[in-house]
């Protein structure tokens, strides 16, 4: 498979394949710190939904263009929404329990078999904070700013970063961010649990990341995604995630991913020993 890359319909996401199944999606619109639009959000729901049941996807990676990864809803668009021509909450097609479309272009993420790493470089703010927040990992600059800045504009996360927040950071934190809208470096970040790592370029460890995820086991990493997800699911039981855990097991012991993993790491530690 050679490298491939496509660019959504509005050429604000651009998204790369590489050979090693890693799908890089960039936000394409660094002279704004790739803050977000209709068609921003358009071009997410496109390309999220166009690496969905793709085999070859192992793993992948979101980044920002360019010096930062989203400044958050453009200014622009807080124009649209006075004279009443923001298409923000435009209700669409269902795609899994959202329908508006900024919520769409989040939860998309959170929809794809395969793990979803985000990088945050410079700054994750307002609706970039819950853009990143659909990623099952987050790896920020130190010094990067991240904020649920909603509040501060008389409005509230409606980009699934009410319901996304909490099982990450806990109700009392999340409540916190969201009323005062405050800022946090990602040294914060990280010690409340809203980021897993830190990085000086983040956007690169995320990609770093992403492919040695690559290199392991898909269906085991499938399976590592839903069953996690599961645990934080109010809807499921105990009784489920135990069953769920043991159809897991029953189908990866020896598949010929896990032969190659097997394999692929008893080298390793041969080489170790010398």
């Amino acid at each position: 498979m050679n490298e491939q890359t496509t660019t959504a319909t509005h050429g604000t996401v651009v998204t790369t394949l590489r050979e090693d199944g890693v799908a890089h999606v960039r936000l394409n619109r660094p002279d704004s710190l790739n803050s977000l639009t209709a068609e921003v959000f358009a071009d997410l729901v496109e390309a999220g939904t166009g690496l969905r049941g793709r085999a070859e996807v192992r793993a992948v990676a979101l980044t920002g263009t360019g010096r930062g990864f989203c400044s958050g809803l453009d200014m622009g668009e807080f124009s649209k929404m006075v004279d009443g021509t923001a298409h923000l909450v435009q209700d669409l097609a269902p795609l899994g329990p959202v329908k508006a479309l900024a919520q769409q272009a989040v939860y998309v993420w959170q929809l794809l078999e395969v793990p979803v790493v985000a990088g945050i470089d410079t700054v994750a703010m307002g609706g970039g904070l819950q853009l990143a927040l659909a990623a099952d990992i987050r790896v920020a600059q130190p010094n990067a700013k991240l904020s649920m800045m909603e509040i501060n504009w008389g409005l509230v996360p409606d980009m699934c970063g009410t319901q996304l927040l909490p099982p990450l950071v806990g109700l009392g934190r999340a409540k916190h961010l969201i009323m005062t809208g405050r800022t946090v470096l990602g040294s914060e970040a990280l010690s409340l649990g809203l980021v897993e790592e830190l990085a000086e370029q983040a956007a690169q460890r995320a990609l770093e990341l992403a492919g040695e995820l690559a290199a392991g086991s898909r269906p085991a990493l499938v399976y590592a995604k839903e069953l996690t997800n599961l645990a934080v699911d109010p809807s499921a039981t105990l009784e489920t995630g135990f069953a769920r855990e043991q159809d897991a097991i029953g189908e990866l012991i020896g598949g010929a991913e896990q032969e190659r993993v097997v394999a692929r790491r008893m080298a390793q530690l041969k080489a170790r020993k010398g």
